[in-house]
């Protein structure tokens, strides 16, 4: 008896460990799939998109009348702009990172780390930054904000619990050889002398909205997303990670 004991213990301790989510052990001994699930299916990387809009970009055919997408003599015709709405549960190809967090810059730097050397074990060390930045990471999203018609200001914020809003402080553009480029958005992290933001919050929504000033046919020319965070479930061993 106390042998299976001791066997079933183990193995549900096994299987407890398995479940356990990578924040919940250093950075330094996750895996490349550990990494991944940072950066991809975490509370630091939602897929609680709501809304997502592209504006398209078509021209009407000369002889057919026929509004289409082809590049044919584009020129000599003019353009057709309209509005895709999609509601959808899937992943959308626009993700955004809360890229202020530890957990996300060390899941980035522990990939480098990897692909360095597969058995490495170095310390992930990250600093805090002054200001909470979200970043929506891509050449297509540096384009169209970098570019963008509307007065950003204007389109992008957090939107608080209690119904309130947090404004825009500055965006950057950003690109590097190990992360690639990326748009990142700096918001305070404290207004008056109080905390931007409710650490025990139960939703932050991220708002943004960008239309290029220049179309590219057939490419997506706008970003319009409501990314909803849970400040709640964004801890490492209990610590805020935001």
């Amino acid at each position: 008896m106390p042998a299976r004991r001791v066997l079933l213990m183990s193995m549900v301790l096994a299987a407890v460990l398995s479940a356990a989510s990578p924040w919940d052990k250093p950075a330094e001994q996750w895996s490349k799939v550990d990494a991944l699930r940072v950066l991809q299916d975490s509370p630091w990387s939602p897929a609680k998109v709501q809304v997502d809009a592209n504006y398209t970009y078509r021209h009407t055919d000369p002889q057919t009348g026929i509004v289409t997408e082809a590049q044919a003599n584009p020129t000599n015709t003019p353009p057709v702009y309209g509005i895709e709405l999609s509601r959808h549960k899937a992943r959308p190809a626009i993700q955004v990172l809360w890229w202020s967090s530890k957990t996300v810059r060390s899941a980035r730097l522990r990939l480098q780390q990897l692909a360095a050397a597969a058995s490495s074990a170095a310390p992930v060390r990250v600093d805090l930054l002054p200001d909470h930045v979200l970043a929506i990471e891509g050449s297509e999203a540096v384009r169209i904000f970098e570019d963008s018609l509307e007065k950003l200001p204007d389109t992008v914020f957090l939107e608080t619990t209690e119904g309130g809003t947090v404004d825009l402080q500055a965006v950057r553009f950003v690109n590097t050889p190990d992360d690639g480029p990326r748009v990142e958005f700096h918001f305070p992290r404290e207004f008056n002398g109080h905390a931007s933001l409710d650490m025990n919050a139960e939703r932050v929504v991220f708002h943004c909205k960008a239309s290029a000033k220049t179309p590219v046919a057939s490419r997506s020319n706008t970003i319009a997303l409501r990314a909803e965070f849970d400040p709640r479930a964004m801890r490492v061993r209990g610590v805020p990670d935001l």
